[in-house]
């Protein structure tokens, strides 16, 4: 119980961080919000930017399997690296990231059998995006 307790406090905070990375994004302070989401990744989920950047899809989620994260974790994750796709500059490096999101996406579906309805839509909406 206090392990599980545990958990819903420290999603309660990545959330509060997500929420606040939104509003940076709102305000037009995107380097600001890039920041934040960089330091988020690095202290909570112990996955630095170059790394990710530098993984293709199936290296991602073997990094993401020893990380032993929990779906609600991963869930946050997901959102986490959504605005973070969003954030680039470069195509490249945008489009690099939004296919992590969907390998994350499709991972929790099949390995936690965790669906969520926003991941379904976005996913949907970002694969047809990315069809040649």
């Amino acid at each position: 119980m206090l392990k599980r307790d545990s958990l819903t406090a420290q999603l309660q905070q990545l959330n509060q961080v997500l929420a606040r990375v939104k509003r940076l994004i709102i305000e037009d302070n995107e380097e600001d919000a890039k920041t934040l989401t960089e330091e988020t990744l690095a202290d909570y989920f112990r996955l630095r930017i170059g790394d990710l950047g530098s993984l293709e899809e199936s290296s991602f989620i073997d990094k993401i399997r020893q990380l032993n994260l929990q779906a609600e974790e991963l869930d946050s994750l997901a959102y986490f690296i959504d605005e973070y796709a969003g954030l680039q500059e470069e195509l490249a490096e945008q489009l690099l990231f939004y296919r992590h999101y969907i390998a994350l996406v499709d991972f929790l579906e099949r390995e936690y059998q965790f669906v969520s309805f926003d991941h379904i839509a976005r996913k949907n909406l970002l694969l047809s995006q990315l069809k040649p």
